[in-house]
């Protein structure tokens, strides 16, 4: 597979006509990691939904390239990984069921053993995931190492990471941002919404943005 590279030129984005951040320019490349920074409100997270193809900017162009093959949303899909702490979860699912729902939704089949073996690598005590305890009865930390564990799936070439180490306490941190690290190493590109100093800490560069 090519190596992927994702071009943002002149990215604007109103709500409402009102402004949220202007002309966002920039070039990403295998093995980077770039943290997305600002206040609240300058619109860090508007910014990486539009980088996952979500949000559709109001001005100017995004792309992401396989070598000279511009991608298309099931291309993009197949590629991202995306972890926020709003991003919805089943209550009803268990945790490897949720890290299997991503792989299959990429149509790429996924053990329930490899599965495990990515929930433990996020801190997960393996006899909760292990069981069939639903969703509904984790904690918020609990929560986010799954959602962290869905986004690191089939290896992503792209990871989005929209403040990845909220509600983990600092083993989970260490471990959170051990994995974005080893996958920047591996050749993807990650992208981190943050404001948080150990975030930003393994970061190569920064895209700040200021309110309009």
């Amino acid at each position: 597979m090519e190596p992927l590279t994702i071009i943002a030129d002149g990215i604007e984005k109103r709500f409402s006509q009102r402004p949220v951040f202007k002309r966002v320019s920039f070039e990403a490349r295998p093995s980077e990691i770039i943290a997305i920074i600002g206040p609240n409100g300058a619109g860090k997270s508007t910014l990486l939904k539009i980088i996952a193809n979500v949000l559709s900017p109001t001005k100017g162009t995004q792309v992401w390239q396989s070598g000279s093959t511009k991608l298309d949303n099931d291309g993009i899909r197949v590629r991202m990984g995306f972890a926020a702490p709003y991003l919805e979860l089943y209550d009803e699912l268990t945790a490897v069921e949720h890290v299997e729902f991503v792989a299959a939704m990429k149509g790429i089949p996924l053990g329930a053993g490899t599965a495990l073996e990515l929930l433990e690598e996020f801190g997960l005590d393996p006899k909760i995931a292990k069981s069939d305890r639903r969703l509904r009865a984790y904690s918020s930390g609990m929560k986010q190492r799954v959602r962290c564990a869905m986004a690191f799936a089939c290896s992503p070439a792209a990871l989005l990471l929209d403040e990845p180490t909220s509600n983990l306490d600092e083993v989970g941190t260490a471990m959170m941002l051990k994995q974005a690290t080893q996958a920047a190493e591996r050749g993807a590109i990650v992208f981190i919404a943050t404001n948080d100093e150990r975030e930003r800490a393994i970061t190569h560069r920064e895209i700040r943005l200021e309110p309009v």
